[in-house]
This record gives C-alpha cells, sequence and structure tokens, in this order.
C-alpha cells in the first residue's frame, strides 16, 4: 500500500534576528521573538548550535516557549564538520546529544543538520566513520557542498547507514530532488552575490517550487523546508509565500484558518532576478 502523501512543514533557519523587529515581529519591549515566530510557522532550524552549543537550560527554554507540537532541526556544530572535518569527534558528539536530550526526550527535535564544508571532498572511508557514529533516531541529514559528494557511491553510503541528504538551492552545486531516504529536508540559501543569503526568492521562483515539493511530498516521508535568506526578514516572508502557494494550513495552535500577513515593506528588493 502506497504511503499517503505528507504533507510538507516549512519554517526558517534562525529565529533570532534583530532585523526581523518590524518586517517579522512585532517592536516593543519584552518581545519574545520564538514565541511569536511559533505563531507563524510550525517548525525551525536552530543554526546557532553550528557556532557554539546552547546549555541545556537554553533548550529547555526553548521547549518551554513554544507549544509541544512545534518542530526543532539542529546543526552539528563546526567544531565537528569543519575543525574535525569529521575525524575525532567523539566526544563533541557526545556533548552535542547531552545539550539537546531535552527535546529528544520530548520528540521534539526532528531532524540534526551536518552541514559539510566546501573544501572537503568525498573519502569513503573518512564518511563511513564518521556515519557509523550517528544516530538513527532522530533522522540525521548531511549537506554536500563539494561536488565529489553526489556520486552514486556517496548515496549508497547514506542509505547504508539510514542517513538522508539534504536538498539545497544555492548558487554553486546542482543538487538533485532527492528520494527513498529516512526524510525530504529542503534549504533555500538564496542566489545573492557575494553573499548567497542576501536574497529574496520572486514569487516565480516560489511557484516553480510547488510542483517538486508536492512530487516530495508523495513519497509518504516527512518533508522539512527551511529558507535560509534571512536579511531583512525574507526568509520568513518567503516561508510564508511558499506555504500560501502549497495551500499549507498554518500551525494548529494558532486557529487560524490562513497565514498572516507580514507588514508591507516599502523598499525594492535587490535580490530577486
Amino acid at each position: 500500500m502506497t504511503d499517503p502523501p505528507a504533507r510538507a512543514r516549512i519554517g526558517c533557519s534562525g529565529w533570532d534576528y534583530p532585523e526581523w523587529v518590524g518586517p517579522v515581529y512585532p517592536r516593543g519591549p519584552n518581545i519574545d521573538r520564538l514565541a511569536h515566530y511559533a505563531t507563524l510557522f510550525p517548525i525551525v532550524e536552530i543554526n546557532t548550535s553550528f557556532y557554539h552549543l546552547p546549555t541545556p537550560r537554553t533548550v529547555r527554554s526553548w521547549a518551554r516557549r513554544t507549544p509541544h507540537g512545534f518542530g526543532f532541526a539542529a546543526k552539528l556544530p563546526q567544531e565537528i564538520t569543519h575543525r574535525r572535518r569529521l575525524n575525532d569527534v567523539e566526544e563533541p558528539l557526545r556533548a552535542f546529544f547531552e545539550v539537546f536530550d531535552p527535546l529528544l526526550r520530548e520528540g521534539r527535535l526532528l531532524a540534526i543538520l551536518a552541514q559539510l564544508p566546501p573544501s572537503l571532498p568525498f573519502r569513503e572511508s573518512l564518511a563511513r566513520r564518521f556515519y557509523e557514529q550517528l544516530p538513527r533516531s532522530p533522522p540525521v541529514v548531511i549537506e554536500f557542498r563539494e561536488p565529489s559528494w553526489l556520486q552514486e557511491s556517496s548515496y549508497d553510503l547514506l542509505k547504508e547507514w539510514d542517513l538522508t541528504p539534504a536538498i539545497v538551492d544555492e548558487p554553486h552545486l546542482s543538487v538533485p530532488l532527492f528520494e527513498g531516504f529516512p526524510l525530504v529536508y529542503i534549504r533555500w540559501h538564496g542566489h545573492g552575490s557575494p553573499v548567497w543569503y542576501d536574497y529574496r526568492y520572486s514569487d516565480e521562483e516560489l511557484r516553480q517550487w510547488v510542483p517538486r515539493v508536492k512530487r516530495l511530498e508523495r513519497s509518504g516521508r516527512p518533508v522539512l523546508g527551511f529558507f535560509n535568506n534571512h536579511f531583512r526578514g525574507d526568509a520568513a516572508r518567503n516561508a510564508l509565500t511558499l506555504s500560501e502557494f502549497l495551500e499549507l494550513p498554518p500551525p494548529a495552535w494558532t486557529r487560524r484558518l490562513d497565514f498572516p500577513s507580514l507588514p508591507p515593506e516599502p523598499r525594492e528588493n535587490p535580490g530577486a532576478s
């Protein structure tokens, strides 16, 4: 029997951006940005963990400030992927999972993302040693940024260890719409120059993603998508727009029937093509 379509869940990479006050968050003192974010989106990708691990107390506060159905994905630290380059990572992996145990125990950590450096080529022996240390639950997603990882032997190794490759929209790699993995995980980085993320997707670009996402939904696997183009609040605007184009419901706990509109922005967007 074919699995029923899994409706995508769309959100942003991060939420704590000062420039989102006004374009996304209300102005005023004592605004809880994460709590307000959770009224807009059902999921968020934690990208601060790439730079430094939060404390367990901070992670518990994230759980406390969001509804029970709200989901998180967390990025592995650059200590693992960029500094150690996947070698000798047992101790930093242990520290990572200790910190995120509150979300793990509640079943709210939906995925873990390992973003590999663009200077790291594929070596099967290195990848295998790294993969064998990773958990099977929650699903772990590998984002490739060097083209030698985009080959069958690399994909076969992911399947052997029940890992998922990230589908990314970015300027330098043409990444396929991977299917047949435990999870569908999409990251929209943007096409800005010189900074990828300084970019707003046009409605036309977002509409081109509608049939792609619908095709991935038909796989029956969970579908998570995150916009990483955070400048000016563009990620939030694009995530809401794509959610509307896909006819996704707003987060169930809001009891709304449709998505809210963000305040209009008068300035012309320099990034969209």
